[in-house]
């Protein structure tokens, strides 16, 4: 039996004071090859603008390819894993929640943000945008090389802030969304962070519309403008990819998963595992045992 799956924490390097890094993807993965190159997670949230090579990205059981002129955004507890045959670099930056997290309006740009609340993962074309957003990346990098003083740590949140909207209108623009209501964008960003703490033991929509005393069709009129699904696909994806996780990195039993996410008969969670997948979770497992050599 494997070992859990490991989680690592943010990396101090030449600033000690600052919970934000950049470098390049090369220097990144001179560190601990071995690590990055095999399933993980991490506690903080990572950007990646790919400047050169090909390669692929790992990430919940899907291969990116990576193309030139591309960013990625991957969030804190995702699973992710670099690929060991890569020829590509670019820049990498990470940075935790209580770096970025410094107000009530950060807090609600963050939770409403596609960038680091979607299932399906934020990978796009930067478009008339790559220069300017590699010269902010190289801004941060050379503002953490100055000495910590009082002005640096806010310097350096404008300069990320700067960053995700740059990124947030070309992932817009590619997506053709409309501008949203406010009021759904708020009532999205509630149903996620109440998904995320509920979606192992409810299931029910209706379970969600009362928590955020709405109904049902409001939910279901808001999770289709802000996230193009209905409240129960958003659930039900959300609760498929962590039973992924527990079967092939976890190597939980299915049973013991039926325990974990309250399934009263093993055979309904095995019913909608392959409903939602397209295989039985014994199958799948099978299939992506080489991600956890």
């Amino acid at each position: 039996m494997q070992k859990k799956l490991d989680t690592y924490p943010f990396l101090f390097t030449f600033n000690k004071k600052q919970l934000i890094n950049t470098t390049t993807i090369k220097e990144r993965l001179s560190r601990k090859p071995h690590d990055l190159f095999t399933p993980h997670r991490t506690n903080f949230h990572m950007i990646y603008l790919f400047t050169e090579g090909k390669g692929k990205h790992l990430i919940d059981f899907k291969e990116l390819n990576v193309k030139e002129q591309y960013i990625l955004f991957i969030s804190q507890g995702q699973v992710h894993a670099f690929d060991p045959e890569e020829t590509y670099d670019g820049r990498a930056l990470i940075f935790t929640d209580e770096f970025f997290i410094r107000s009530g309006r950060d807090q609600e740009y963050f939770h409403n943000s596609m960038l680091f609340n979607s299932i399906q993962q934020p990978y796009f074309n930067t478009n008339t945008d790559f220069k300017e957003l590699k010269s902010v990346f190289i801004e941060i990098y050379n503002e953490l090389q100055k000495p910590a003083d009082r002005f640096q740590g806010e310097i350096l949140h404008n300069l990320l802030y700067r960053i995700f909207l740059l990124s947030e209108r070309q992932f817009e623009n590619q997506q053709q969304t409309l501008y949203p209501d406010p009021k759904n964008l708020q009532f999205v960003a509630r149903f996620k962070k109440l998904v995320e703490q509920n979606y192992k033991i409810h299931r029910q929509v209706k379970f969600y519309a009362d928590q955020l005393c709405i109904s049902q069709r409001t939910l279901q009129i808001a999770t289709s403008q802000i996230l193009g699904k209905t409240p129960k696909e958003w659930i039900s994806e959300r609760l498929l990819i962590e039973i992924k996780r527990m079967l092939v990195y976890d190597q939980l039993s299915v049973k013991e998963i039926a325990l974990l996410t309250h399934y009263e008969d093993v055979s309904n969670l095995v019913k909608f595992f392959k409903e939602k997948a397209g295989i039985t979770p014994t199958k799948f497992r099978n299939q992506f045992k080489s991600f956890v050599l």
